[in-house]
This record gives C-alpha cells, sequence and structure tokens, in this order.
C-alpha cells in the first residue's frame, strides 16, 4: 500500500482509506446470486444470443482457470493461489504490479465515490450492455462506478420528488458541473422485473399480441388436423412460434433488420436465421405425428412422399435422437432471441458519460 500511495497515489487519486479490489474477470459484475446471472453474465454478442453458453462455461472447471489466468500472470503467481493471496491483503501487490507495466495505468480506475482502486482484466472490456465505469463530469476526469452513481441518482431524484420547490440535478462536487442522465438497458434480472412491472402497458401490449398468434395458430391445427388431439410438444412449437411471429411485428424489429442489412453482419443475420428456419422445421416435424396429417396424403405426391419420410424417421432411433436434439436446440435459439428482445426493449436510468477521457473505458 505506502509503496503504490508513494509512487502512483497522486496519479490515481488514492489516500490511506482507499480499498483495492482486483477484478477477475469482466463478467464479475456484482450481477447477484449464480442463478440470477444466467442471460446476464455474457461479454459477446453471441453469449447475449445464446444465453446458456456463459452458463455452460462458468459451470466448468476449465472456463474458471482460463478466466483466472489473466490475473495470475498480472500477479506472477499461479492461478490456485490468486484468491488465497487476494485474501491475505496482498491486492496492492497486484495493483503495484500491473501498474509497473507499459500500459499498466489503464487497467486502474479508482471509484471517486466508493473510494475503491480496481485492477481491471488485460484486454477491452465488453462493448455489449455492461459498462461498469462512468466519467460523467465534462470538466473533471474522474471515474466512478456506474452502479454508485446510479445509487446517488436515485437518492436525489428521492429528495427532489419531496422537495416542495424542486431540487437542481445530480452535480459534480469538485467543480459543480450537473451530471447528464440517460437511460441505459437492464444488467440484472431484478432490474429487469422491477422496469416490466413499471412498464406494463407494455408488457400487456405484448402479451396479448403473443395470445392472438397463438390462439390463431392452434385454432388452425385444431381445424385441420382433427385426427388427434393437440399434443403438448406441438403446444410447445405453438408457443414459441407465436412469440417470435410478435417480435415481427414490432418497429424495433425492422429497425434492426434495416441497420444489419447495410453492414457486414448481415450476412451473420441470414446464418443464424438459416440455423433458426433448419431448427424449426426440425422440431415440427417431431412434435407433428404422421398420423395428425395423412388424411392430406392422398391429395398431393410431394406430401406423400413427406409423409413416408416422416413415418421412416420417426422409426429410426437414431433420427429420434436427433431430432430430440434438435428441438432442445429451436428452443434455446427461440428463448435466446426472446429473451434478448426483452431485455433490449425497457430501459433504466442512469447517469451519462462526459466526454471521453484517455482512461480505461469499461
Amino acid at each position: 500500500r505506502m509503496y503504490f500511495l508513494a509512487c502512483f497515489g497522486d496519479e490515481h487519486g488514492a489516500t490511506q482509506g482507499t480499498k483495492v479490489r482486483v477484478a477477475r474477470r469482466w463478467s464479475d459484475d456484482g450481477l447477484g446470486p449464480w442463478p440470477l446471472k444466467v442471460g446476464f453474465c455474457g461479454v459477446t454478442a453471441t453469449d447475449h444470443l445464446l444465453w446458456f453458453l456463459p452458463a455452460l462455461r462458468r459451470l466448468t472447471w476449465c472456463g474458471t482457470c482460463r478466466l483466472l489466468q489473466p490475473i495470475a500472470v498480472a500477479m506472477l503467481l499461479p492461478p490456485s493461489e490468486v484468491l488465497a493471496q487476494a485474501e491475505a491483503g496482498l491486492a496492492w501487490q497486484a495493483a503495484c504490479c500491473v501498474r509497473s507495466q507499459c500500459g499498466g495505468e489503464s487497467r486502474l480506475a479508482r471509484c471517486f465515490v466508493c473510494d475503491v482502486l480496481e485492477v481491471m482484466p488485460p484486454g477491452p472490456p465488453p462493448q455489449h450492455f455492461r459498462h461498469r465505469w462512468a466519467w460523467p463530469c465534462a470538466a473533471c476526469p474522474r471515474a466512478a462506478h456506474r452502479a454508485c452513481l446510479e445509487r446517488r441518482l436515485a437518492q436525489h431524484e428521492g429528495k427532489a420528488l419531496g422537495a416542495a420547490g424542486g431540487c437542481r440535478g445530480l452535480c459534480c462536487e469538485a467543480c459543480g458541473c450537473e451530471y447528464r442522465t440517460t437511460r441505459r438497458f437492464p444488467e440484472t434480472a431484478a432490474e429487469l422485473f422491477v422496469v416490466t412491472l413499471q412498464e406494463w402497458r407494455w408488457t400487456a401490449r405484448r402479451l396479448f399480441v403473443c395470445v392472438a398468434f397463438f390462439a390463431w395458430l392452434y385454432s388452425l391445427v385444431d381445424h385441420y388436423f382433427v385426427s388427434e388431439s393437440v399434443s403438448r410438444d406441438t403446444c410447445i412449437v405453438l408457443a414459441f412460434t407465436a412469440t417470435m411471429m410478435s417480435l415481427t411485428v414490432t418497429r424495433r424489429f425492422h429497425r434492426g433488420i434495416q441497420l444489419i442489412w447495410h453492414t457486414g453482419n448481415r450476412w451473420r443475420y441470414f446464418t443464424i436465421f438459416a440455423s433458426y428456419v433448419v431448427l424449426f422445421w426440425l422440431a415440427i416435424a417431431r412434435a407433428l405425428q404422421p398420423s395428425m396429417w395423412a388424411w392430406a396424403v392422398p391429395s398431393s405426391a410431394g406430401l406423400g412422399m413427406l409423409h413416408q419420410v416422416q413415418v421412416a424417421l420417426l422409426e429410426s432411433v437414431a433420427a429420434c435422437v436427433l431430432l430430440s436434439v434438435a428441438s432442445v436446440l429451436y428452443v434455446a435459439l427461440a428463448s435466446g432471441i426472446i429473451f434478448l428482445f426483452w431485455k433490449t426493449s425497457l430501459r433504466v436510468p442512469t447517469v451519462a458519460d462526459g466526454p471521453p477521457f484517455p482512461a480505461l473505458l469499461g
């Protein structure tokens, strides 16, 4: 501690009361208990689309070791000793070691609200959704945890509501400049549920559209496949299909397609869309039994051929396993798209960044 304060204390604003914390990975952002992190702990666009990928990585020991390795390199210790050394109070040693490296100052940031100096993981921060740090003041190059600023913002808004004559916005304590406020995506399950309840009109409209599409699809299946009752698997496929159809009638969907179409990401969109279509038809082949549409076979030679192919697939054990795996992948992909649309359709208030400063933006 004394070495860091003597050599780098003035540069980072650290004092005797400053605490230091080593961030093992970018996804450790205080998202709550592990079950509530699923769907929010991703650091790439693919992680947010396929919500189960980061969950699988976090559940494997190899993934944990790989995430701990950068901090082990920074502290010049093997991965098994990182947590033990941090608990022993040698996190300041990690800060000194990182700061002495070339460009190490970009991996250190001190929050002026909670007075915590953090040692960041190497590499760029995630560019999707989560931004832990903010530089809110246009005149002072001081950084703060976005969560700390949001707690101050919530307290200030509470005082402003209780003040009879109104209240000025949240201001910088050093220079008096007023902070700008903006809105961001929910980053935790608690935030998502709270803002969903607050935007209950939007939620009710989306649920109404989903129910309307499901009722329409169910009535078609019940009308044309009268030989048998609609199975549970068919209802599951119809529910996901109705929800996906409800997304396609929103302005955000069409605006997103317009933005994707004029960038290089359109080929990624085509790949995901083609995968979704293939998985959808494989799930349909498993959910709809051949006997449910056998009445339509005599009317068309093509339908008769498709009926024979489906019967052959369902009689094969290997094909049944393949169709079951495809159905699970379809549910995973569709649920990821639905959840991604849900958590990007709502916003929570936050403090906006001022002009960018030459520091770590995370």
